[in-house]
């Protein structure tokens, strides 16, 4: 049992958690005491997230008009609070933010990670030097994350900024200008089997800045892939000496916002960063071997694709599809985004005809083949065309109307066997032949259909076994590519594909 702290400069006891204290940002990550200042039993960012966590037991509220919040003793200020604090959490209104900030230097804490926005971000002279008074204020005395942030999710810790996410540890950490983009990748991979280590929103970094954070996660034994969203730099040369440490130890996925003229605009108003040119940012990326993503989705396939594929050997991709159309519409897009689809060899061909029905069926390269996804056979044809040596990737099509309309009459222990019996060969492909496969799980339009029970057993399945699962080929696709990409630079292939 977690024994409350009860004296002011006595640490929580007996706890194991930020005992080692290696690195002064361990301090962020791993508090011994933790306050919230301007707590509400409305907040549900960090009073309601924070009292769900193993935070709970070292947590102190602070807001002067309540005496208890959520049935939690409330102090005044974070001068009565009679513990030693290491993080405090300010969410507090800008103007008040100075006084609050000198309150917790006074009482010694370590890090204060403010909230609070309307700085600099504003574009106001009079909130530009408020932020210019919190930084002077805190210098040599605190480290500052923020302000107008969302701050750190630790899940080893229980260190949170919402109260809906898991806090099952994994091995990918985000470290994000934006605070919403946090909020939403940590959403989103709890639905799609994506675990992370830390993720940190720093804001207007008027201190702690995106290369520290950078520098943390390139030594952390917890973070084995690291995700990157930026606004801006305000030390060029110091982002890239971290990013090229970091990005030689392991994979960094990187979104830059502000690569367009009106992108460049909105960052400035959103955390006042300057944007940058674009061509210096992709050239940046592409020299320190880093996959550089367009869009939220990309960054989100791509992370999935690292955790749960092996690298391709090369760009030689086969698509396994029940439909013609969509067979030479995805063709179309692999060979504009530079990934071959070649021809099956004619072993492959052969061996696919002792068994795949002729009518309905295209024996080229994508193996165009509806029939199969009813007959039991699918798997079977997944094994022969991962064996072919001109395939480097495979990407499964399913669609849940396509296996409703086909599988609807059977009894529900055969398409169980079915799915089982096609996991097995997806796993011979992946885990013997160390071959990246991809699943295409295709939701219905309609999510209240009868067509859902399938897509949502298709997902269970292949989930638990820690595949990539996409909504289209078309990300699946990509996704391969950017492994594909990775590969070259990591093998310093850089301009191959």
């Amino acid at each position: 049992m977690v024994q409350r702290i009860t004296d002011k400069g006595m640490k929580v006891s007996p706890s194991n958690i930020g005992s080692k204290r290696d690195n002064e940002l361990d301090y962020i990550f791993y508090p011994e005491s933790v306050a919230i200042i301007g707590a509400s039993e409305n907040d549900f960012f960090f009073t309601r997230a924070l009292l769900k966590s193993k935070i709970k037991e070292k947590l102190f509220l602070v807001n002067p008009k309540r005496k208890k919040i959520l049935n939690v003793k409330c102090y005044p200020s974070i001068l009565d609070v009679e513990a030693k604090v290491d993080y405090a959490i300010i969410a507090v209104p800008a103007p008040i933010v100075p006084q609050v900030l000198k309150e917790c230097i006074s009482e010694g804490v370590k890090v204060a990670h403010i909230f609070s926005s309307g700085f600099s971000e504003t574009g106001i002279e009079e909130r530009i030097d408020l932020e210019n008074e919190i930084k002077e204020i805190a210098k040599g005395k605190i480290r500052l994350i923020g302000p107008n942030c969302m701050g750190v999710y630790c899940s080893e810790s229980g260190l949170t900024f919402s109260d809906e996410v898991s806090f099952e540890e994994g091995p990918v950490a985000l470290v994000s200008q934006s605070g919403t983009f946090a909020v939403d990748l940590l959403a989103v991979g709890s639905t799609m089997n994506i675990k992370f280590s830390k993720v940190v929103s720093y804001g207007n970094a008027i201190d702690l800045d995106c290369p520290d954070f950078l520098d943390y996660l390139a030594d952390d034994s917890k973070t084995k892939i690291v995700a990157l969203y930026i606004e801006g730099a305000k030390d060029g040369r110091r982002l890239k000496s971290s990013l090229e440490r970091l990005a030689k130890q392991k994979p960094v996925v990187a979104l830059k916002g502000g690569m367009t003229e009106h992108g460049s605009r909105a960052a400035s108003s959103h955390t006042g960063a300057i944007a940058g040119s674009p061509e210096i940012w992709r050239a940046l990326f592409k020299q320190l071997r880093i996959i550089h993503v367009e869009t939220f989705d990309e960054m989100v396939d791509t992370l999935l694709a690292l955790l749960y594929c092996p690298l391709p050997q090369g760009e030689n991709v086969s698509i396994i599809t029940f439909s013609g159309g969509y067979s030479v519409v995805e063709t179309d897009w692999c060979a504009k985004l530079g990934l071959n689809v070649p021809q099956f060899t004619d072993e492959t061909t052969k061996k696919l005809r002792d068994f795949v029905p002729i009518a309905g069926t295209s024996f080229k390269n994508p193996l165009d083949a509806w029939p199969i996804f009813n007959s039991g056979v699918l798997p079977e044809a997944v094994k022969v065309v991962g064996l072919d040596e001109n395939i480097d990737s495979l990407i499964l099509h399913l669609d849940s109307r396509f296996l409703w309309r086909n599988w609807r009459t059977a009894a529900e222990e055969h398409f169980k066997k079915f799915l089982e019996n096609l996991l097995n060969a997806c796993n011979y492909v992946r885990d013997e032949l160390k071959k990246p496969l991809m699943i295409c799980n295709c939701p219905p339009p309609i999510l209240e259909c009868e067509a859902i029970k399938y897509y949502l057993q298709v997902q269970k399945v292949f989930q638990e076994k820690k595949y990539a699962l996409y909504s289209s080929i078309d990300r699946a696709a990509k996704s391969i590519y950017n492994l594909c990409k990775y590969r070259n630079m990591k093998y310093k292939n850089i301009n191959k594909i």
